[in-house]
């Protein structure tokens, strides 16, 4: 429930008393002696999704947008009976739609004061970076849950479609500042870690798992930025748990972040580029989500005008972040095409090296894995090495084994590919 406080006019009261009586709202006013313009404070309860709409009657009856009101969020109101409370809330649901005020101040609430941001955006990072280097899931989840990356993604789409500039340019400037301070502090810890000879000397970066994870992002990745700012839009607007929000929202960009830093520390321009790729793409993805899913709920600037211009503005900015992500995601569908064309490439050699020892000589040995492994000092990713991994009992030898995998691995692939052949001793090689 929400409790609308209202200080108005003494000679619009009758008018919102009776807007309220016709609406069956049980309302109270108090008086101002010492104001002279708003002499009355008028006080009563709605629901959250009748907010909006008593507003707007109470507008039309006489309210102006320059007058003074506060919305408050109660959990129970003495007017009404119990059961009417649950019947009420029933109706409405417990995700109904927050009204325009309370979404605005929402999301300027959400915006930290900009020392408070850089400190924890550079906590936040920090904490990244170590997780990536230790190749340690549960660090880099506690980064995500210390980024305070959530509202500056928020505000900017709730200015767009409110029509506030202010608050609008205010997101936009905190998420280019916030991605800027992480990188720039990741790329400064990490140096310091290896030239200081804490992180492991001869460390590649881009062998590194949580890393790798961060490298060539496909399409996928793309729908995971939407679907972060979707669902951060959603928490905002229903007031559901937006802390636990704000970590899906972080998972798409501190980790990318981190990663390119790590990436200029150590001089590899492919690990920087890859995953500044991915931190632009999900940037934007979570900005245009947000605009669709605000624009869907409904929200629009209180006049005629404004709705006007909101909406031209929507559509303006949410055009020019679409072709921004069509752009940006072309190296997405050359990645993912490379993945595809990885898998496949991996299930027609296995085919072949099965084919070609499945033979008397060789049926003790069989067949653990095949694995393509692409190059990642490319942007493009290519096919790199093959890796197979043979089990053969204890004490065998096959000298000419290693040749005929040779031959079937250049026989089937249309590339040059590095062989490495792995021989594992078991004592049962199992169905080849």
């Amino acid at each position: 429930m929400r409790l609308i406080q209202l200080a108005i006019p003494g000679d619009i009261l009758p008018d919102i008393e009776r807007t309220l009586v016709d609406e069956g709202l049980d309302y109270y006013t108090t008086g101002e002696a010492d104001r002279e313009k708003y002499d009355t404070i008028v006080h009563f309860v709605v629901e959250p999704d009748e907010v909006e709409p008593m507003l707007d009657r109470l507008y039309e009856s006489g309210l102006s947008s320059e007058d003074h009101g506060v919305i408050v969020d109660v959990e129970t109101d003495l007017f009404e009976e119990v059961e009417r409370n649950q019947a009420s809330e029933s109706k409405s649901g417990p995700n109904a739609r927050i009204a325009d005020a309370e979404l605005r101040a929402e999301a300027d609430n959400q915006i930290m004061d900009p020392y408070s941001f850089v400190q924890m955006t550079v906590l936040s990072a920090l904490v990244a970076t170590v997780g990536l280097i230790l190749d340690s899931a549960a660090v880099i989840i506690g980064a995500m849950v210390i980024a305070p990356l959530l509202g500056p993604a928020l505000s900017s789409t709730v200015g767009t479609v409110l029509d506030d500039q202010d608050l609008f340019w205010q997101g936009v400037g905190y998420q280019a500042a916030g991605v800027a301070v992480a990188v720039a502090s990741t790329a400064a810890f990490a140096w310091a870690l290896r030239y200081a000879w804490i992180a492991p000397p001869g460390m590649a970066v881009a062998d590194t798992a949580q890393i790798a994870e961060r490298l060539s992002p496909d399409i996928l990745s793309l729908i995971l930025a939407l679907a972060a700012g979707a669902a951060g839009v959603l928490s905002l607007a229903t007031r559901t748990k937006s802390a636990i929000v704000g970590v899906m929202i972080a998972a798409a960009l501190i980790p990318p972040a981190a990663t390119a830093g790590l990436g200029i520390a150590w001089g590899y321009p492919v690990v920087a580029i890859d995953a500044g790729i991915l931190v632009v793409v999900n940037l934007l993805s979570i900005n245009l989500a947000g605009l669709a899913v605000f624009w869907y709920l409904g929200y629009r600037p209180p006049t005629w005008l404004g709705a006007r211009h909101s909406r031209k503005t929507v559509l303006k900015r949410s055009v020019m972040l679409l072709l921004a992500i069509l752009a940006v995601s072309v190296p997405l569908l050359v990645n993912t095409d490379s993945k595809i064309q990885g898998s496949q490439l991996e299930d027609r050699l296995t085919t072949e090296v099965r084919d070609a020892i499945d033979r008397p000589r060789y049926e003790e040995v069989s067949v653990r894995n095949v694995a393509v492994r692409k190059d990642s000092s490319d942007v493009t990713h290519p096919p790199e090495t093959v890796a197979v991994e043979l089990g053969i009992p204890p004490d065998a030898h096959y000298p000419q084994l290693t040749d005929l995998v040779a031959d079937v691995i250049a026989a089937a692939s249309d590339r040059n590919l590095d062989l490495r052949v792995r021989y594992v001793h078991v004592d049962d090689p199992g169905d080849r």
